[in-house]
């Protein structure tokens, strides 16, 4: 279960757009907005990692001659991340959501985005394999109820609280500090990625 959580949490917080997103909803949305919102982001989430943890279980019991490759592979698209994330540009405004839509119309609008990530479900792979889940549990049937306990685990604490905090803290808190926690969380998950790199071509060796 723990490495359900761990991954649920990571996936969450490598989901940084998201994040500012959120608090840009929180800025100049209303709580029922804030909601849809990070509601949306902890579905695709969860939809995501509900299929890379059962193909993570059927690669491995299936196709164990390449493993080395799988984490190389899982290895490479999170360097990529974390790159990406070294080149992202700094938030410089929460206050330029503009106009938004009804509650109902943000929640399928941030669903779709968010599905549509090409790469969230190579990251979710890769999130998975960097937490050893198949190296700790045996890749049967049996092992994957805890696990996915565990992710939708993961994806609740990283989402309530971001929720809870967007909704109740945004319009209270200066801009200038909340863009200031958001700029240090980018930085943060670019570090975060290349060691999960890092993890998993040790774990491949």
């Amino acid at each position: 279960m723990l490495e359900g959580i761990t991954a649920g949490f990571i996936l969450s917080l490598i989901l940084y757009p998201g994040t500012v997103w959120l608090a840009k909803v929180g800025v100049s949305g209303s709580p029922a907005q804030v909601i849809a919102v990070g509601a949306a982001f902890w579905l695709s989430s969860l939809f995501w990692l509900f299929i890379a943890a059962p193909g993570l279980m059927m690669m491995a019991a299936n196709l164990s001659f390449i493993q080395f490759g799988m984490h190389l592979f899982a290895a490479m698209v999170l360097v990529y991340i974390g790159v990406k994330y070294f080149r992202t540009r700094k938030v410089e405004r929460i206050d330029d959501a503009g106009s938004l839509p009804a509650a109902g119309a943000l929640f399928k609008t941030a669903l779709v985005q968010s599905l549509a990530m090409p790469m969230r479900l190579p990251a979710a792979m890769a999130v998975l394999l960097a937490t050893g889940v198949y190296i700790n549990h045996p890749p049967v049937s049996d092992s994957l109820p805890p696990i996915l306990a565990g992710i939708v685990i993961g994806l609740t604490w990283w989402w309530g609280q971001f929720i809870f905090l967007a909704a109740c803290f945004a319009k209270r808190v200066p801009q200038a500090i909340t863009i200031k926690s958001l700029n240090k969380i980018r930085p943060f998950c670019g570090v975060l990625c290349l060691g999960l790199a890092l993890i998993v071509v040790l774990l491949a060796v």
